[in-house]
């Protein structure tokens, strides 16, 4: 299976190399770079300083002029603290209180305002005095099946001394029916006027011990939709501005201490129609139709703290005009005036599908903010026809509100428990930033700018103040 078998050796011859590669490098240190610096040690002196005592005269007083300097100013003087006697301005305040901001929302207090016998009524407008001291609450019921011939009343609450705010009012005011708007004076902290469903509108000065009001004007023949002091001066005075359901804008200059009246300015939005109707709408009391005059229910108004003749108006049937109080063009076909009447429509806005519920302008541009019952809410600029944003919501939105300490931030609130919080800047709303109240709906709300709170009127006639600080973080 094996052999053996040899084989002849066989060899090769070796290739080693004896010569090595070599090269030459020359390597060069950095040169070393020296510099001197001389330090000087800094030299203190001291040197002494003596005071000069001197002799303190007495100033000289001419007591002359100063006797005719005090006679020139008391009257005015005098006549100053008489106006803001018994001003609650500064009820509440407490030097103490160590003025450290709080940074979070909270619910003060919430009671029920209502009687057993009035079950049918409503929290209908709450509005702040001017010191931010003083509440002012109203009621209208629910429904209404014809005319008004209810008794209804206004309520105000003052704080107390304590900061406390009181859960029984401290003086009420009886009138011949349902009240629709309700406005404090801008700078008058005691002067206060109501809106009533009949079309009077009243005024009462809260300093006088008597419940009965100050002045009485039948202003309208139908129901009141809106009133407001306009923000800017006529003649020294604030004009109130008064808005109804018979289509009819009323501006008035009280005088005399608010014990005079005077018709200052009759509009009326004479191409205003119903698109989806041929005949003018009844009125409240069923009566008569408005095909006789031009014009619909005015239901919204805001004025321009830049542009100070500016204010935008809305109707029942959704129409948004801008309006200029200087001009105007004479309307035709008025049954009734005691003045002229006149348009004062400039430009007109794209219309809502439903009614207009609340318009606010804001304060640092040309933009401003509507909400209708189609359930938008809609951003538009005074020179654009068209909206810039339009957000749909779940809840019919009835009213809109600046944010006290943000003018970029505003609030809707309507036929919901939910108060919903809005940026204007990036036009959505804040969900980090909600109120839910106690009651199915909100009726009214307004901001107190002085004491960072808010009262909100809810459903079955429950109040809450809850306290909102400036400083939010939104």
């Amino acid at each position: 299976m094996f052999s053996d078998e040899s084989f002849p050796p066989v060899g090769f011859s070796s290739q080693a190399s004896l010569d090595k590669s070599q090269s030459t490098a020359n390597v060069q240190t950095e040169e070393i770079h020296c510099q001197e610096s001389k330090n000087q040690v800094f030299e203190s002196k001291d040197v002494e300083i003596q005071t000069v005592c001197q002799d303190k005269t007495s100033p000289q007083v001419d007591y002359q002029k100063l006797a005719a300097f005090l006679k020139r100013v008391t009257p005015s003087v005098l006549d100053e603290l008489d106006e803001i006697y018994g001003s609650t301005a500064f009820d509440g305040y407490d030097v103490a209180s160590s003025g450290e901001p709080s940074t979070s929302v909270k619910l003060l207090t919430k009671f029920h305002t209502l009687n057993e016998a009035d079950a049918e009524a409503k929290i209908s407008c709450v509005t702040w005095s001017a010191g931010g001291g003083s509440l002012a609450l109203s009621y209208s019921t629910v429904c209404h099946d014809t005319w008004c011939n209810h008794t209804s009343s206004i309520r105000i609450f003052n704080f107390t001394k304590e900061d406390q705010f009181p859960s029984t009012p401290n003086r009420s005011l009886e009138v011949n029916s349902c009240v629709t708007a309700l406005s404090y004076h801008p700078v008058e902290p005691s002067i206060l006027a109501a809106g009533l469903f009949n079309g009077d509108v009243l005024v009462w000065n809260l300093r006088d011990d008597k419940s009965s009001a100050l002045l009485q004007l039948s202003a309208h023949v139908d129901t009141l939709s809106m009133i407001q002091w306009r923000p800017t001066l006529v003649n020294g005075v604030f004009p109130l501005v008064t808005a109804g359901r018979d289509g009819y804008l009323l501006v008035h200059k009280l005088t005399a201490n608010f014990t005079n009246v005077d018709l200052y300015k009759r509009f009326k939005i004479s191409k205003e129609h119903n698109p989806s109707e041929k005949t003018r709408p009844r009125s409240a009391s069923g009566k008569k139709e408005r095909a006789v005059e031009p014009g619909l229910c005015i239901t919204a108004f805001n004025f321009s703290t830049i542009d100070q003749t500016t204010f935008v108006l809305g109707t029942l049937c959704g129409g948004l005009y801008r309006c200029n109080i200087d001009q105007g063009t004479p309307v035709e076909g008025i049954v009734y005036s005691s003045r002229d009447t006149t348009d004062p429509v400039v430009d007109e806005f794209e219309r809502h599908q439903g009614s207009i519920t609340s318009i606010i302008l804001s304060k640092t541009c040309d933009t401003f903010v509507t909400s209708g019952t189609d359930k938008e809410i809609r951003i538009y600029r005074l020179s654009q026809f068209n909206s810039l944003h339009v957000i749909g919501v779940e809840d019919t939105v009835t009213g809109l509100s600046w944010v006290m300490g943000n003018s970029n931030i505003f609030t809707a609130y309507g036929a919901g428990q939910i108060i919903t919080f809005y940026n204007l800047e990036n036009e959505k709303n804040l969900p980090k930033m909600l109120l839910k109240t106690n009651g199915r709906e909100t009726n009214c709300l307004q901001f107190n700018t002085k004491r960072e709170l808010v009262a909100i009127g809810v459903s079955d006639g429950d109040l809450e103040i809850w306290r909102i600080p400036q400083n939010m973080v939104y």
